[in-house]
């Protein structure tokens, strides 16, 4: 070999080992930097890195606060947040030794698999061992759990040793409930899209309390667990609400409004039961015809549907025309055989009167358009804004400032609107021309029944806080007096003319006297009223010589052929007013309370029916508190309701019939494929198969029956 060539070959290999020293030199710096960053990392020397780590696997969390309850006058709980839990498991607690952990996971698995059937007893425990293995601090085991279930599970193997030795804990959330069904529904209020309506929403400030903040930490699975660390607070919860709410009064509104728009086929309206002295709500009753045909609370026309009221108006015309001294009731007008002029405008009465002259006292009392019209022009016509200035006395320009929020408003037009003309003054004057809420009316005609005082209408009375009574309020005096003595008198002499021997004999009895308004108009559909579309109402108050209640009934577009007020609101009026003067003892002074009819008794069996015969006669009936609607229910009789409570059936158990009549117990019994004979006649007194055992199918069970 040459020279060159054993040259040129030590040069290769030095090459090469210079490549290879280069490259370790280089890997081993790499691998030392690397080493640097982590142990500084690790002692926290790389402070902006270490933090924004943490705080990439840490955050704020809030809190929430228990929301407040609300109730009923009576103390009837109407809405509540219920705690529902979640069940955690902190694999790796210190307090869970290995040896626990095997003597202890059988037994636990056994119970979870009875509970959460999702998995068996052994998928359990395998479950269980890996969550274990992988030493997880934080596992979702169940969720939405009741009180009942955790304290159950309380008393399971492991669980029972506390959080620190099981590892397993419960977190505890808050899930609103409702208690009433239907029953007040969008007055009491709900969630709707995060948003609370109703007095929920109008009371959020009082009800949603404040939440808290903890720190969580993220754990594996992308799962977070409590931390503590920090100063964090703890959440205060809500206050607690009490209305003006009659349960029972409540329920009787509601079915009277249903049943009647039911049978009027009618899109929509409301009844409102106010207490004359006090201003007090105690029912308030929305309903919505759906396109299933069924009637639900979707809107609270009450307060929110501003709109032409119609004749109830015409008590606003007739105090202007007396306060003002223009008339006196026995005044008298032509009224042309029911039919006028105004600047080109036909005005009609609803019906032909039986005379062509009428008194303002008949005009009233038969609900005459022209009559009515025809004075205020006659006396207002060069000074209409004196006439509307009335109504801006009475408040009927001003939205109510009430509990549950509105999002219409009222409109009184004047002689400065854009869109007054000659024909608004005797339009206006029989409840055209306006936006008034039934809400309005109702407050307007219980300051004729309170003596002229006109009281603001409210639905909360107290608010407490864990028991405790923060504030109670008191009724508000909008107008101390809105007429003279004299004008008064003569306002209550119609309204009770209109129901003695005016357009509402109907619901005219001889057990109490009444006192109130008809009102028929037609509905605006945009600029024009549509032929066939009409709005039916009566506002009035009784008893008329000592007012206690004031209620009003709106019923809009019936479709049966029926529009007059007082043959479709009347009859409401009439079914709540009857309701409540049956039921309280306070309207009838002569009858001792010992002597005070009672409630009827009522068997237990089918809510639905039951809930039919019931409401077609009159009694008040509602839910047992906490309980739930269920096909077939328990009844408990008291002086003026009864008192309903769900009971549960299942197929496979013999059920309790007792109580019960024959009919709805041989349904129940023969549907499980038992053979039924009985002795005696009234109600199920006992039955041969205890209720709660185990069904045999074929088995015969007697029945022993006895009179009421």
């Amino acid at each position: 070999m040459s020279t060159n060539k054993k040259k040129n070959k030590v040069n290769t290999r030095r090459a090469i080992l210079l490549r290879a020293y280069l490259v370790f030199g280089l890997a081993l710096i790499f691998g030392l930097a690397v080493l640097l960053a982590a142990a500084r990392l690790q002692m926290g020397s790389d402070k902006k890195f270490s933090a924004a780590l943490r705080e990439k696997n840490r955050r704020v969390q809030d809190i929430p606060a228990i929301r407040g309850n609300i109730y009923a006058s009576d103390g009837s709980l109407l809405a509540t947040s219920v705690p529902r839990y979640n069940m955690i498991l902190d694999a790796n607690a210190d307090g869970l030794t290995n040896e626990l952990f095997k003597n202890k996971i059988d037994s636990l698995s056994i119970k979870m698999a009875s509970q959460f059937k999702e998995k068996t007893a052994a998928g359990w425990k395998i479950y269980f061992t890996e969550l274990r293995r992988r030493k997880s601090r934080y596992a979702m085991l169940a969720k939405d759990l009741g009180y009942d279930v955790v304290k159950r599970m309380k008393t399971w193997p492991l669980i029972n040793l506390g959080k620190f030795k099981s590892g397993i804990w419960y977190d505890e959330q808050g899930k609103r409930m409702y208690f009433m069904g239907e029953l007040a529904k969008r007055t009491i209020g709900y969630s709707k899209q995060g948003v609370y309506i109703g007095l929920e929403g109008a009371l959020d400030s009082f009800l949603k309390g404040k939440d808290g903040k903890r720190m969580e930490q993220r754990m594996p699975g992308n799962v977070w667990r409590p931390v503590h660390v920090g100063n964090f607070s703890d959440p205060i919860n809500g206050l607690d609400i009490v209305t003006t709410l009659n349960i029972n009064l409540q329920d009787v509104a509601q079915a009277a409004l249903g049943r009647v728009l039911a049978e009027n086929e009618a899109d929509h309206g409301c009844a409102v039961v106010m207490e004359v002295s006090t201003g007090a709500i105690k029912a308030m009753a929305n309903l919505k015809r759906g396109k299933d045909g069924n009637y639900t609370e979707a809107q609270n026309y009450a307060v929110d549907e501003f709109s032409e009221p119609g004749s109830t108006f015409k008590l606003v015309s007739v105090l202007a025309l007396l306060e003002d001294g223009y008339c006196k009731p026995t005044d008298s007008v032509d009224v042309n055989g029911g039919k006028t002029n105004f600047y080109g405008e036909v005005m009609e009465d609803a019906s032909k009167p039986n005379k062509r002259i009428l008194n303002l006292q008949e005009s009233f009392e038969k609900s005459s358009n022209v009559g009515i019209s025809k004075f205020v022009v006659k006396y207002y016509a060069k000074s209409p804004q004196k006439f509307i200035d009335h109504s801006i006395r009475l408040g009927l320009n001003i939205k109510p400032n009430f509990d549950v929020r509105s999002s219409g408003n009222p409109r009184i037009k004047t002689v400065k609107s854009t869109d007054w003309s000659l024909t608004a003054l005797p339009w206006m004057s029989i409840g055209y021309e306006t936006q008034i809420s039934p809400l309005q009316i109702a407050t307007l005609y219980n300051a004729v029944a309170n003596g002229g005082k006109m009281v603001k209408p409210y639905m909360v009375s107290e608010i407490h806080r864990d028991g405790m009574l923060l504030k109670k309020i008191e009724t508000t005096v909008m107008n101390e007096k809105i007429c003279s003595d004299e004008t008064l008198k003569a306002l209550q002499s119609m309204l009770e003319g209109v129901v003695d021997h005016g357009t509402a004999t109907n619901i005219k009895n001889d057990d109490y006297a009444v006192a109130g308004k008809t009102g028929t108009a037609k509905i605006a559909k945009g600029k024009t009223y549509e032929e066939g579309s009409y709005k039916a109402s009566f506002a009035g108050y009784f008893p008329a010589n000592n007012p206690q209640y004031t209620v009003i009934v709106v019923i809009n577009e019936p479709r049966k052929g029926k529009y007059y007020g007082a043959l479709v609101a009347g009859p409401v009026f009439k079914a709540i007013a009857d309701n409540i003067y049956s039921s309280s003892v306070k309207l009838h002074p002569g009858i001792p309370i010992s002597a005070a009819a009672k409630m009827p008794f009522v068997l237990n069996g089918n809510l639905f029916f039951s809930k039919i015969v019931m409401n077609s006669l009159g009694i008040s009936s509602h839910m047992d508190t906490g309980s739930t609607a269920m096909p077939w229910v328990k009844t408990k009789t008291s002086d003026f309701f009864i008192t309903l409570s769900g009971v549960k059936t299942s197929p496979n158990i013999i059920p309790d019939v007792t109580g019960m009549g024959l009919r709805d117990a041989i349904q129940l019994l023969e549907n499980r494929k038992l053979t039924v004979t009985f002795d005696g006649y009234g109600r199920i007194t006992s039955q041969s198969i205890k209720a709660g055992s185990s069904l045999a199918k074929g088995a015969s069970i007697h029945l022993n029956l006895n009179p009421f």
